[in-house]
């Protein structure tokens, strides 16, 4: 007995103790981890369940925007069915300092005809797309010291009103297919 009492290479209970301390620890981790990697939020299955989602909710209803790219400094108009992934729309090259001023629809399910105007310094550029905007079409270009109004009517009228300096303006409207500028206005309402 007196052997057993003095033999210390066996392991006592705190040993052991720590050790099953450090296993439950550990295993609570890996499984922590693999819950946040399989069903926590933004997780695979999280995006697999949306992205089956937005396939059986999937419509053709077309979205377009204009947003600003860092690497061109310049503003793009892109488009996109679900909202989630976007491309960006085949637009007419003026150059690469220009800006998109806006961007417009006429809302019209028979005839839908998107309208953007493009600004480079003074000159502007009205480009329309009638495939819900992804590609686009040069219309019109002309010069001014800044734009008054650009809108779309309820009739489905495009306005685009043009100072030209002082109390000089140019109204040009369209319903977006011809586009033509007219040649002089003053003060014109509508």
């Amino acid at each position: 007995m007196k052997n057993v009492i003095a033999n210390n290479r066996a392991e006592g209970h705190i040993d052991t103790g720590v050790k099953i301390i450090i296993a439950v620890v550990i295993g609570a981790l890996i499984l922590g981890g693999l819950y946040l990697l399989f069903a926590g939020e933004g997780g695979v299955m999280d995006k697999l369940d949306g992205e089956v989602g937005d396939m059986m909710d999937y419509t053709q209803e077309l979205r377009y925007e204009r947003y600003y790219n860092e690497e061109s400094n310049t503003y793009i108009i892109r488009y996109s069915y679900d909202g989630r992934h976007w491309n960006d729309a085949d637009v007419p090259t003026v150059s690469d300092t220009a800006t998109i001023y806006g961007v417009m629809s006429n809302r019209s399910e028979e005839n839908p005809i998107e309208v953007a105007l493009i600004q480079d310094g003074t000159t502007y550029h009205v480009i329309t797309s009638t495939d819900g905007g992804i590609t686009w079409n040069s219309k019109l270009t002309f010069t001014g010291k800044g734009i008054d109004k650009f809108q779309c009517k309820a009739d489905g009228k495009f306005v685009i009103r043009v100072w030209q300096g002082g109390q000089t303006y140019f109204t040009i409207n369209s319903y977006g297919e011809t586009w033509t500028m007219p040649t002089w206005s003053d003060l014109v309402p509508f």
